[in-house]
């Protein structure tokens, strides 16, 4: 086949970006990096910006992994991405693809409640991210286990946004259709939320171990059902130090700070970035 003549005139990577983990938990079969541990992003092409704008199709998990993947050719296995990475990528395609890099952030004043637009500026946001460094991830228990950890994969990602939702509905929506119901009932569904809230816990949690070490012997243990089952019957203290342990890794990436000032009564607050494809991308008004 002739070589188009138009080839020239193709899109270019425009933004290079480092990411989070530093490539710490990937093989070369998932993400190549450059001679300098960086990735090139090009931007969005008139498709990609149809299915980022198209939420049913985003509820898909195989129409962002397109997107990640025209937008970021060296990435090989979106699966395997760690969330940190997921929005440094997130914010470099933003830049790569506007003339601003800049997102459109509606907040509400927790003393007013009047709705606060303002714009949020990627590039800071790049600039300021936390970088994993590579003795990170490992915590102790009781000076007997030493356990490995990473943050939450693209995979476990579906999972996420799944115990999200369950904390933010688990009474809005019996509330609205039982107004009359007493305490007991309403616990009782409180109960159940709490509970598949929990299991969804433990599966992000015990699907983001590497490894236990047991530290007199130097044993290290791989198998997931065995590190499910040792998750599942440890102490809630215990578990909780894991479980800590995984959320600070998953809190590096992007400057996820944010200082809102209300437009209404100039109330000032400390408020927080989420880096949602859906939103983060939508068409500015």
């Amino acid at each position: 086949m002739a070589q188009n003549p138009l080839q020239s005139y193709f899109r270019q990577p425009s933004v290079y970006i480092t990411l989070p983990t530093q490539g710490k938990w990937y093989t070369s079969q998932d993400v190549t990096l450059s001679a300098n541990n960086e990735l090139a992003i090009y931007g969005l092409t008139a498709r990609d910006d149809v299915l980022l704008n198209t939420p049913d199709a985003m509820l898909n998990g195989e129409a962002l992994k397109k997107v990640i993947r025209n937008c970021v050719p060296d990435i090989h296995n979106v699966d395997a991405l760690m969330m940190p990475d997921l929005e440094t990528i997130f914010v470099g395609m933003k830049i790569a693809s506007s003339s601003d890099g800049v997102v459109d952030i509606h907040k509400t004043c927790p003393k007013c409640g009047h709705v606060c637009d303002f714009e949020l500026q990627c590039q800071p946001a790049l600039d300021n991210q936390v970088i994993i460094e590579p003795n990170d991830g490992v915590c102790e228990i009781d000076g007997k286990l030493r356990v490995f950890v990473k943050p939450y994969n693209f995979r476990q990602r579906g999972i996420f946004i799944q115990k999200e939702f369950e904390e933010e509905k688990m009474l809005k929506t019996y509330d609205i259709t039982n107004p009359q119901s007493n305490e007991f009932a309403r616990a009782d569904v409180m109960s159940q939320a709490i509970d598949r809230i929990s299991s969804l816990t433990f599966q992000l949690v015990a699907g983001s171990i590497d490894c236990v070490e047991v530290i007199d012997s130097g044993q290290l243990v791989k198998d997931q059902e065995s590190i499910t089952e040792w998750l599942m019957n440890i102490s809630s203290t215990q578990a909780e130090t894991v479980i800590n342990a995984v959320d600070l890794l998953n809190k590096c990436g992007p400057d996820k700070s944010l200082t809102v000032t209300c437009t209404s009564c100039a109330h000032e607050w400390q408020d927080s970035v989420t880096y949602d494809p859906i939103s983060f991308f939508a068409k500015r008004s």
